[in-house]
């Protein structure tokens, strides 16, 4: 060997399977870490929801790929209503996701005999994180990638997406009114029911905790974003809060692009043990 790893037999180290209990059974894959030395802690990967989970799948996995590389238990799971998970979108709430992501800890610390997790979020996915970790003492470090710190400012976000979609798609110069033609309660093709979209409204940056007694990362791929400034003020006073900035395809949006930048980044930090 000249020191390349092996991966010939590496799709055999992924292993799909369902947990929990029905109806709520959830969809997971485990990347089993590298023969070369396991890590002493493993990692969830929590993914966004929508459109978003569906762009970003690749980028997941090669995340995921490269952590067990590197040593890491890894699991990618879907949320209920989600993916290949049981359950329908439109039951789906923010509380049961925070449940989900509960379980995902439970069953990687199962499999591996890891006390310890990471927990990596990318979008709502990352600020469902913030959340799980008020009351979860099994925290190693938490990883944020492009966090929604505006619920409000999100939901802006994915009705303008929608309003793109419809009129690139069906208005062709007719001129429609936005309003009068787009179904109220979807988002891209998912439906978006009130008490989501309410629940959802609720997430700001002031509501969320960020503990001091772990490692934090907050990536993002725009440096204009106006969630830097603050996160600054706040990483002066926590020594433990990293800020990087990472101009990179946003993988959520392009899913004909692997964000290799913000992967290095995020590996890289695995892999730093020192504050």
């Amino acid at each position: 060997m000249d020191g390349k790893v092996d991966t010939t037999n590496f799709l055999n180290e992924v292993e799909p399977f369902y947990f929990g209990t029905s109806p709520q059974r959830l969809y997971g894959c485990h990347h089993l870490p590298h023969e070369l030395g396991a890590k002493p802690y493993s990692v969830v990967l929590c993914s966004p929801v929508g459109q978003e989970y569906i762009q970003s799948h690749r980028a997941a996995y090669q995340l995921a790929v490269r952590l067990s590389r590197c040593g890491y238990h890894v699991l990618r799971f879907d949320y209920f209503g989600c993916g290949d998970s049981e359950g329908n979108f439109e039951q789906a709430t923010i509380i049961q996701w925070i449940d989900d992501i509960h379980s995902a800890i439970e069953e990687i610390q199962n499999r591996s005999g890891l006390t310890n997790v990471c927990l990596i979020g990318l979008r709502i996915g990352a600020s469902l994180v913030l959340k799980v970790t008020e009351n979860n003492h099994h925290i190693e470090r938490i990883a944020l990638w492009e966090p929604i710190l505006d619920g409000k400012v999100y939901l802006k976000e994915l009705d303008k997406r929608q309003r793109k979609f419809f009129l690139d798609r069906f208005d062709h110069g007719r001129g429609w009114h936005f309003a009068k033609v787009l179904p109220s309660r979807e988002i891209l093709g998912f439906p978006m029911t009130s008490e989501l979209r309410q629940t959802m409204e609720m997430i700001k940056m002031e509501n969320l905790t960020v503990r001091s007694d772990f490692r934090v990362l907050f990536v993002f791929n725009d440096k204009k974003s106006k969630a830097i400034k603050r996160l600054k003020r706040l990483a002066e006073r926590q020594p433990n809060l990293e800020i990087r900035v990472v101009a990179d395809h946003r993988g959520w949006e392009q899913d004909r692009f692997i964000p290799y930048k913000s992967l290095d980044c995020l590996v890289n930090w695995m892999g730093t043990d020192n504050l």
